[in-house]
């Protein structure tokens, strides 16, 4: 079982699915908040969870729970972690990690002021599958990485929230945020980010594409798209060879790595228990024992970099949302 006392502020289906897979892995959660306290109740009898509070302030006060883990709608994100910081909590925030670089930047600065740890929930980061990829990489395997290539488009005009500039809505931030970070970890932070999209009516993005230019001549070219249903697929191109990643990229997935000539020299395809988002709980979990400021793997240092990329993503492309 795990050291930390886990508060879930929200009880919504992402909650779900993360409280799924930290049930697996032994992760301690105390506490559940939701807006209404029947709803709290109901995901606390679902997963055995003893203290259930109406309203977030009641959450994040209670004296029982050491680090929250914050899941509403993004445009609430910036507003929940500094709840949750100032009442001395550590934060696990759902990507993205916030609607803006501003916002980002705040919660950095509280977090750092207040000695607590803030880490971004992209919790495809801590994937054995995305290990594994990382060592390749790292191994010289591909030789000079020349382009990463991504893609999470998905048909989700049943999202209504994906459609409502309110919400925070497009396909940028809530899908595009994972092939941009997958890029940046690979090829760090880009010189030049060019974007292009098609907007709805309700002035959000309905599908983008991105290039990344960078001073030594890499690229990537990563595409997101909420109205149709794409490959999701990610592979990492070098002059030595490539690795091939198959659908869902950002999931614990296979992948292959191929020589020049295209031949596989390497496979991967190890399963796991649940979906993984158990993993990013863990490396919480541990950076905070090992009194870390900032995880090595996604430091909140980088989470505010990326906001600010798609910061300027969104202004090329013309997306602003009512809250700035």
């Amino acid at each position: 079982m795990s050291k930390l006392r886990w508060g879930f502020l929200s009880a919504g289906g992402i909650a779900t699915a993360v409280a799924e897979d930290f049930q697996i892995a032994g992760i301690t959660i105390q506490a559940v908040g939701a807006r209404e306290l029947s709803k709290a109740n109901e995901f606390a009898d679902k997963f055995n969870i003893p203290n259930r509070h109406e309203g977030y302030e009641a959450l994040v006060n209670d004296p029982e729970v050491d680090v929250v883990y914050v899941s509403t709608p993004h445009p609430w994100h910036h507003q929940h972690a500094l709840l949750a910081l100032n009442a001395g909590k550590h934060v696990l925030l759902e990507k993205p990690f916030t609607i803006n670089a501003r916002e980002a930047q705040e919660i950095k600065d509280l977090a750092a002021a207040k000695k607590l740890f803030v880490l971004e929930a992209m919790w495809t980061r801590f994937l054995p599958s995305m290990d594994a990829i990382f060592e390749v990489i790292n191994s010289g395997t591909l030789g000079e990485i020349k382009l990463i290539t991504a893609d999470h488009s998905q048909y989700l005009p049943h999202v209504p929230r994906l459609w409502e500039p309110e919400l925070g809505g497009g396909a940028l931030l809530d899908l595009g945020i994972y092939p941009v970070s997958f890029a940046v970890r690979a090829l760090g932070l880009p010189a030049r980010a060019t974007a292009k999209a098609t907007l709805t009516g309700q002035k959000v993005d309905e599908t983008t594409s991105i290039i990344f230019e960078y001073e030594n001549g890499a690229q990537a070219t990563l595409t997101t798209c909420m109205s149709a249903a794409g490959p999701v697929t990610g592979a990492v191109v070098g002059t030595f060879g490539r690795i091939e990643i198959d659908n869902a990229f950002y999931n614990q997935t296979s992948f292959r790595v191929l020589n020049q000539g295209g031949e596989v020299i390497h496979s991967y395809n190890e399963k796991i228990k649940g979906i993984g988002r158990q993993y990013q709980g863990l490396h919480l979990e541990k950076c905070v024992a090992e009194g870390l400021a900032e995880s090595p793997i996604m430091s909140i240092t980088e989470s505010v970099e990326i906001m600010k990329i798609m910061d300027a993503l969104r202004a090329q492309i013309g997306v602003k949302y009512p809250t700035e």
